[in-house]
């Protein structure tokens, strides 16, 4: 029997047009993957390593996918997971009385997706060089579940990157690149992307509700979607004499209780504001 491609059987979609090869950390055969007790489904592919001699694989989602990794690696990204290790739970006993030739301790994720933990952990791990070819999809996920894990800050770096071209945008309307550009702009603290990305959404007139059911935080998507309607307002203003336009400034908007377009007193960025609007 031929060999699948990689990531042939996976828990989430196949990567788009942007992925145009896989990241290097997966491996398969073509075992298929049968039920197991609880009437879930065991995949019938080798681990994905992650460290190759780590004490710890991660059994993740509906599939069973395990990746290998280690309780230090792990311990030193995510609080939470330092928590799971930690704390005197099944998962943290298993480790403090394992032996040096005990098999890895296995800590299941039922609710995440292997896939994008995996490469959210490779890409922490070495740098992994297939992090540059995710759509900006892929990358929300990722920003999602690091968010979980409270992994936020250790990806802030890359977000320059990811978001390098998205508010480069040929359609007046919020497109669902749009949608997924703002939230990663927003989780990884990249006020310039998320100044331009609010900026470029200005010159449309079509309806933002769509934006705030796409937020993962519902209760941010609607601020969010507020928020725009504001600057748009703002921007149409007779008192905005040379009718220019402006974006939101994240750290404003952030802390905003009477107006999302208002400066406050601390902000960084006042060239972001309407000069005629009061200070907040």
């Amino acid at each position: 029997m031929d060999t699948p491609a990689p990531f042939a059987q996976m828990d989430t979609p196949a990567p788009s047009a942007q992925m145009d090869t896989p990241a290097p950390f997966a491996k398969m055969d073509a075992s298929p993957p049968v039920p197991d007790a609880d009437g879930g489904v065991v995949s019938g592919e080798d681990p994905i390593e992650i460290v190759s001699d780590g004490d710890v694989v991660l059994v993740v989602g509906t599939r069973k996918r395990k990746i290998q990794v280690s309780s230090h690696f792990l311990k030193h990204i995510s609080p939470v997971f330092r928590a799971m290790i930690d704390t005197p739970m099944k998962e943290g006993e298993a480790l403090a009385n394992k032996c040096d030739d005990d098999a890895p301790v296995e800590i299941v994720l039922p609710k995440d997706k292997a896939m994008t933990m995996a490469q959210l952990l490779s890409t922490l791990y070495g740098s992994d060089p297939g992090a540059k070819r995710l759509s900006i999809a892929e990358v929300k996920k990722m920003v999602l579940l690091a968010a979980k894990y409270e992994m936020i800050e250790r990806i802030e770096i890359f977000s320059s990157f990811w978001l390098r071209n998205a508010a480069k945008r040929d359609n007046p309307e919020v497109t669902e690149n749009d949608e997924n550009a703002l939230t990663v702009a927003f989780l990884l603290n990249n006020d310039q992307a998320f100044y331009d990305l609010t900026l470029s959404m200005q010159y449309g007139q079509d309806s933002l509700l769509k934006l705030a059911k796409g937020f993962n935080d519902k209760y941010t998507g609607l601020r969010l979607r507020l928020a725009i309607e504001e600057v748009r307002r703002a921007s149409s203003d007779d008192r905005n004499e040379h009718g220019g336009k402006m974006g939101l400034c994240l750290f404003c908007f952030s802390r905003a209780t009477e107006s999302f377009v208002r400066k406050r007193a601390d902000c960084p960025s006042p060239e972001r504001h309407f000069e005629w609007l009061r200070q907040e």
